[in-house]
């Protein structure tokens, strides 16, 4: 820094605060807040080498405003790399902030000078006293320290602050602990479901307490967590509402802060404690599936009778005034008394032992976990290591024929569980690691040379696998290029029997005798029937008289017979697999899946969807009759596998994509499949409701299922409902949707992630600008949330895996390879559904029991189904013809692409009796 120049701006920071105050750009586009705040922190640094301190501070603090709303930008998240790139990373931060915190040191102490000498000056020309003197500079100093930076750790009180947004990211790496200081009773009644959130209740905390003392008043349970706090990242305070870096005096979080502040002496925080904006009322509204019930009022709001406001559903914290806690700006400046410093009680030994047992034993967990990883991914890769010299001999006939098709189509399947097993070694590799590092300190020599030789062990395993890991990386790399050339080939060959094909045709119209056949140096193979529906049979007039609705079982009469081209041979019901009639693995994983939902099969195989079968809509009833027969088959258990012909002939007719046999996508046949099935069988007339007037969720419901209701309906459909509420007036609005399944999106770079952020992701709140809010009459800021109204009794989850590749120069997608670990039972949508859905006497918890895999990439990839029967309760993979036991723990996988979940017993049947009350 050059030669500090003379104060000339500003009288104090009082002053100096105004001068640093930025425009509300909250609606202003990420880049544009980026590029102001690049060119603030430039200014800064420059002013701050020409020795200017008033002006280098009024940067700084703009700076750090304009931050904390970039911070609170919705699109934040997808924008970190961009932030980073161009801001730099949390460490530079810290060094500017440390830089702010030095300025306003330095101009506190010399607006005391500068404001004391003309007080002097004053003196000399009209004498004061001694008492008037200090009386002014008390003043002017109180003032002065007053407004940005205060004797908490000297942040600003914007940085010590963690908003709803920034706790939500923390709360996924699990690297932040949360105490939550509401009464006891309070907690009960409603928290967050965080493993590393518990209680400090209010009632427990008092001036003149030590951390040690506080901590022996906890239960066992809140005792270890409270112990972590020296370990996490970040330790975040909440209450109901507090939206102040400096609590009122005397609350209970002001004291809590306090003690952890100033009498912990043992434990040194990693990073300053913060306390969360809004509290408890505010994060519940934004992401109320994160708590075990957040439709509970806070103590000073009203309690309204929830039956009252049916239709306003989600959630009766919509009467919290949103904007008297997010958008209002407190500026509280009450300076907290210290209280006298208490007895410290280090008497905490039993507590550290009984954390490091709890520790070490998670340590033996993990080496466990990975001896049994290491154990199957070996398995695994002699597997690999067969089919890959199978595929090598393949590769030599220069082209491939449907059995070689099958080992290419295994070799995806080996090469994605590899995969998963290199992600899951991985994972544990990095538990290791942090639990390593972070005990390096607190164990003895002796324990920490047992851990160092179990690790050297557990690692030499692991070099041992990163090599295997890149040997078949480069064996995969080769073997693409040996199937592109096989590819390439198979091409060659296939036009020249076309052409000779061809040939043939003309020369038998022809007079003239055939001349002898040629000879064929490749088997022939069977063509593919090419569909043309410029050619299909026209009805006549009779048949389409014969048609008419007045006749509507005319089709039900007709004994069709089909081509199933089955093979004979006993299996279980229900274990009967599906030829694969030129890329139709996207069909007959789905067709297994809905063979494998035990009501709708049931429905199926007694005839009774006979009895409601629709001829009045644009699919006439075929699909359901094919799809109806198939199942009959597929549940005969006489045949080790069947071919879907007369199905994939019908689906044809009505949709092009399917005709020819060119890979398609999974849900894309099965969201179509699922609006014929409803359409066929939609003869199911809506019982006539009351003369009361219907809720807006039951309206819509009618309105989707134009009076006619079928038990595709039942069974897999629901409702959404997506509310947008005004943060100015709190008017809200609704609408509602139907589904027949959920499109989740993948986290952004994360090779591992569960389902439930997924769903998190999809559900929580968000907010928009500019919304034409119709009581205000004008755009306004708004929150947009979604719930579901109504839980389908099956659950189907599409994982949203394939994206447009933006960088191609032609149309083509990519593939999120995520390994999603999802529950196989108690999967939880209670925080998801509305009020009116949580009164339902239905269970809100669901069990797996299908799920449509897909290998490889969406130019080249192979699907597959592993589905639970509900005859046998175990686990089998339908991989086209072939049907095998599966073991539960493998179905987990990065292959998963839709997941279908049933909250029914596989006993439930659905009948014309109970359909409505599902």
């Amino acid at each position: 820094m050059s030669h500090i120049k003379d104060l000339y701006l500003c009288k104090n920071i009082d002053d100096l605060e105004k001068q640093s105050e930025i425009p509300d750009v909250r609606d202003k586009k990420m880049k544009m807040l980026l590029e102001t705040a690049k060119r603030l922190i430039a200014e800064a640094e420059k002013y701050y080498r020409l020795g200017d301190e008033e002006m280098a501070y009024v940067f700084y603090t703009k700076y750090f405003s304009l931050l904390n709303i970039i911070y609170k930008k919705r699109d934040y998240i997808e924008s970190k790399p961009l932030i980073r790139q161009m801001l730099g990373d949390n460490r530079s931060n810290k060094m500017t902030m440390d830089r702010l915190e030095m300025l306003t040191r330095s101009l506190n102490e010399r607006y005391d000078r500068l404001n004391a000498k003309k007080l002097e000056k004053r003196d000399s020309v009209t004498p004061l006293n001694r008492s008037s003197l200090n009386s002014s500079l008390n003043q002017e100093r109180s003032r002065s320290n007053s407004p940005k930076v205060t004797e908490s750790n000297g942040f600003p009180p914007s940085l010590r602050l963690m908003t709803s947004q920034e706790l939500f990211e923390c709360m996924k790496t699990q690297k932040v602990l949360i105490m939550d200081c509401r009464p006891a009773d309070d907690y009960k009644m409603s928290h967050l479901t965080y493993p590393l959130a518990f209680n400090v209740p209010q009632e427990l905390i008092q001036y003149g307490m030590s951390a040690g003392k506080l901590q022996d008043k906890l239960d066992p349970e809140s005792k270890k967590l409270w112990s972590a706090r020296a370990i996490k990242d970040h330790v975040v305070l909440m209450d109901w509402s507090c939206s102040d870096p400096n609590p009122p005096e005397g609350s209970a979080i002001a004291i809590l802060l306090n003690i952890l502040q100033n009498w912990d002496p043992d434990v040194t925080y990693r990073s300053p404690i913060q306390i969360l904006e809004g509290g408890y009322n505010y994060f519940k509204l934004v992401y109320p599936f994160k708590c075990t019930n957040p439709m509970v009022q806070a103590p000073s709001t009203p309690q309204n009778d929830m039956n009252l406001i049916d239709d306003i559903e989600y959630p009766s914290v919509f009467d919290i005034q949103m904007k008297d806690e997010v958008l209002k700006t407190t500026t509280t400046t009450t300076t907290a008394t210290s209280p006298i410093r208490p007895v410290i009680d280090r008497a905490s030994k039993q507590a550290a032992i009984q954390t490091y047992k709890e520790k070490e034993k998670a340590i033996e967990e993990i080496f466990k976990e990975q001896e049994v990883l290491l154990e199957k991914a070996q398995e695994n890769d002699e597997e690999l290591q067969k089919v890959a010299k199978q595929l090598n001999s393949i590769y030599e006939k220069k082209q491939l024929d449907l059995a070689d098709q099958e080992i290419l189509y295994k070799m995806m399947q080996l090469e994605s569980v590899a995969k998963d097993y290199k992600l899951d070694n991985m994972r544990l590799r990095e538990e290791l690691e942090e639990y390593k590092r972070r005990e390096q300190e607190s164990v003895t020599r002796q324990q920490a040379q047992e851990v160092e030789e179990k690790t050297k062990e557990i690692e030499a395993k692991i070099e041992e696998r990163l090599r295997r890991d890149e040997q078949l990386e480069r064996e995969k790399e080769q073997r693409a290029i040996q199937l592109a050339i096989a590819r390439e080939n198979k091409k060659f060959f296939q036009n020249r029997q076309q052409e000779k094909q061809t040939e043939q045709e003309q020369l038998e119209r022809e007079p003239s005798p055939p001349p002898p056949a040629p000879v064929e140096m490749v088997p022939p193979k069977p063509t593919v029937p090419q569909f043309d529906r410029s050619v299909k049979p026209q009805l006549t007039a009779h048949h389409q008289q014969q048609q008419t609705p007045q006749s509507p079982n005319i089709y039900a009469l007709q004994d069709k017979q089909r081509d199933f081209s089955p093979v004979r041979g006993a299996v279980g019901r229900g274990l009967t697999g599906l030829k694969n009639l030129g890329n139709t693995c996207y069909m007959n994983s789905i067709l297994q899946c809905l063979s494998n939902t035990p009501q709708l099969a049931e429905y199926c195989i007694t005839d009774k969807y006979k009895n409601y079968i629709s001829r009045n809509n644009k699919t006439k009833g075929q699909i359901v009759e094919e799809v109806a027969a198939l199942i009959k088959v597929l549940w005969n258990g006489n045949y080790k596998c069947v071919a879907s012909k007369d199905l994939r002939y019908v689906i044809g007719q009505y949709q092009k994509m399917f005709r020819g046999i060119e890979q398609q996508d999974s849900h894309e046949f099965l969201t179509i499949l699922m609006d014929w099935l409803h359409s066929d069988l939609q003869t199911l007339t809506v019982p006539e409701y009351p003369r009361e007037p219907m809720t807006a969720s039951d309206k819509a419901w009618l309105d989707f299922t134009k009076a006619k209701e079928s038990l595709i309906l039942h069974l897999f459909y629901g409702q959404i409902k997506s509310i947008v509420k005004c943060t100015t007036c709190d008017k809200e609005s609704a609408t509602y949707e139907c589904f027949s399944n959920l499109s989740l999106e993948l986290p952004e770079n994360n090779n591992i992630c569960q389902l439930s952020q997924c769903l998190d992701m999809y559900f929580s709140g968000e907010r928009i600008s500019g919304w034409n809010c119709p009581a205000c009459k004008q755009k306004r800021d708004a929150i947009k949330k979604l719930n579901i109204s109504k839980l389908p009794p099956v659950l189907v989850i599409h994982l949203k895996r394939f994206y447009a590749d933006t960088d191609s120069l032609s149309p083509s997608y990519k593939k999120k390879q995520n390994y999603l670990r999802f529950p196989l039972e108690n999967l939880n949508m209670f925080p998801y559904i509305t009020i009116s859905e949580s009164r339902r006497n239905t269970t809100k918890s669901y069990e797996l029991y299908a799920v449509s895999n897909h290998y490889g990439s969406m130019e080249s990839g192979h699907y597959t189904a592993f589905c639970k029967s509900g005859t046998y309760g175990k686990w089998f993979k339908f991989d086209d013809q072939m049907v095998t036991p599966q073991d539960a723990s493998t179905v987990v996988s990065s292959a998963a692409y839709i997941l279908f979940y049933t909250r029914l017993a596989p006993s439930q049947y659905i009948t014309e009796s109970n359909s409505s009350r599902l």
